[in-house]
């Protein structure tokens, strides 16, 4: 479904509630639907037709109220059940001189934004890309690129738990906003502020400034132990912040380590 023009105030229904998709100046198009396996995968196909077609995909919004096979990182799957949560991909093609390793941890920044101004809610971000409340996970980001000679698109999945708790989702060491504010939210308004605010973000980037931000706000202080999966390795040592990529730096034994990409098994 394409953006509403100026002239066309139109709302798009969503979850018992609307969005105004006229507010973003980023998104083109932007599909509400029922039910996806994952909106990553849908997001793939599109750019996978329009390269093919050697057309150009506009900046798009794939929203879905449940997503049964919606996943994270290393495939892991992620419970993405109908009214309890906020599910949606955000494909757009990048631009030159646009940082790949900086938009995802960017955007996990952003939601983090939002929930403390909208919720009320104190999170953090924890490395690379997840957002969580102590040691329990409340959001993730699953970024993946997709080019075809010099085409270039990236598709950002984000899923935030909202409604009910962590035991009704079944998933160790997660959370919800409605379990750790005590308050219920519309997932409508929700995905609404949610949306600016990556708008706001897309439209006018300022991604030198990324890296320090997201460190203001991690979850991670420095001389925190670390333990990294790494292609296939564990990487142990003290966080010593991120580096201008926004990869993770880490005090081994053997000197500095910069790891690129990996999963915090212990912190």
């Amino acid at each position: 479904m394409s953006r509403p023009s100026a002239t066309s105030p139109a709302l798009l229904q969503f979850a018992n509630g609307t969005l105004e998709p006229g507010r973003w100046s980023t998104f083109e198009n932007v599909a509400c639907l029922s039910s996806i396996p994952s909106s990553n995968a849908l997001a793939r196909e599109l750019v996978d037709f329009y390269l093919q077609e050697e057309q150009f995909l506009p900046p798009t919004l794939l929203v879905a109220e449940e997503q049964p096979f919606a996943r994270g990182r290393s495939g892991r799957q992620w419970k993405a059940p109908r009214g309890r949560g906020l599910y949606f991909t955000c494909v757009r093609r990048i631009e030159e001189g646009e940082p790949l390793s900086i938009v995802p941890i960017a955007v996990a920044r952003w939601l983090r934004d939002v929930i403390a101004r909208v919720c009320g809610l104190e999170a953090g971000v924890k490395w690379p890309n997840d957002v969580y409340v102590g040691r329990r996970k409340l959001a993730g980001v699953l970024s993946e690129a997709c080019t075809q000679g010099e085409e270039s698109y990236l598709a950002v999945g984000i899923g935030i738990n909202v409604l009910g708790t962590a035991a009704e989702l079944g998933v160790p060491d997660a959370t919800t906003l409605e379990q750790e504010t005590g308050r219920r939210f519309g997932l409508s308004q929700l995905l609404q502020s949610v949306v600016d605010r990556l708008d706001r973000g897309f439209a006018q980037p300022d991604w030198a400034q990324e890296v320090e931000a997201w460190q203001s706000v991690a979850v991670h202080r420095p001389g925190d132990r670390m333990r990294v999966r790494a292609d296939g390795n564990v990487i142990a040592g003290e966080y010593r912040g991120l580096d201008p990529s926004g990869f993770l730096r880490l005090a081994t034994d053997q000197g500095e380590t910069i790891v690129s990409s990996g999963e915090v098994a212990e912190w």
